[in-house]
């Protein structure tokens, strides 16, 4: 669902490892394309591709598009308890999406999102940050957010959560081996969604 206007209060919900389970399939899905061996609990540096990955951003951006657009992308699974918390916060808030991929993965991502969270999202905004290309200029989560009027970002990536709870925004941060570092003021550590919908319905 794709509405104009919404009198809901709006909550900003990040893709990647926040609703899909993300990092696990790709390791997967990348060990067995080139031949690395890498397991979840390697990813403790966000954005090091070249200590975790052994590859620059552009060669990983061309590696996550293969799988975007791959049968695997549609076989992953969303975070545990999502779906249900999902639901439950849509009836009461305008949920959209902001995420870090770039606008080119739109078709496969929101052909997943209808198979697992079909007319659960009130719109879907591409920051393109993880684009890989020199000519798409990448927006900053905080900015989406001021735009839509997000009261809430709920965000795996400690740079994205701290930058948008700097512009006033708090944020949730679940917890992931990659965001270990301690919160900044206006950021929240969650460790499940059932926590996050209790934190939601007790500060919204």
């Amino acid at each position: 669902m794709n509405l104009s206007r919404t009198t809901k209060k709006v909550i900003a919900v990040d893709f990647d490892d926040v609703l899909m389970h993300f990092n696990t399939s790709f390791l997967t899905f990348h060990n067995r394309l080139f031949g690395t061996n890498l397991v979840y609990e390697n990813l403790t540096r966000y954005d090091d591709w070249e200590v975790v990955y052994g590859c620059d951003k552009q060669t990983m951006a061309e590696r996550a598009k293969h799988f975007y657009h791959s049968p695997d992308h549609m076989l992953v699974p969303p975070v545990s308890g999502a779906v249900e918390a999902i639901k439950l916060l849509s009836e009461t808030y305008s949920l959209q999406i902001v995420t870090s991929r770039p606008d080119s993965t739109r078709s496969p991502t929101l052909k997943w999102l209808d198979n697992h969270f079909p007319s659960l999202f009130h719109d879907f905004h591409f920051t393109n940050i993880y684009a890989g290309a020199l000519n798409v200029k990448p927006k900053p989560k905080s900015e989406v957010c001021r735009e839509i009027g997000a009261v809430l970002l709920i965000d795996d990536a400690m740079k994205h959560a701290r930058d948008v709870a700097e512009s006033g925004i708090p944020a949730l941060l679940p917890d992931r081996p990659w965001n270990q570092e301690g919160e900044p003021s206006g950021v929240h550590r969650v460790h499940s969604w059932e926590e996050i919908v209790k934190w939601v319905h007790e500060n919204v």
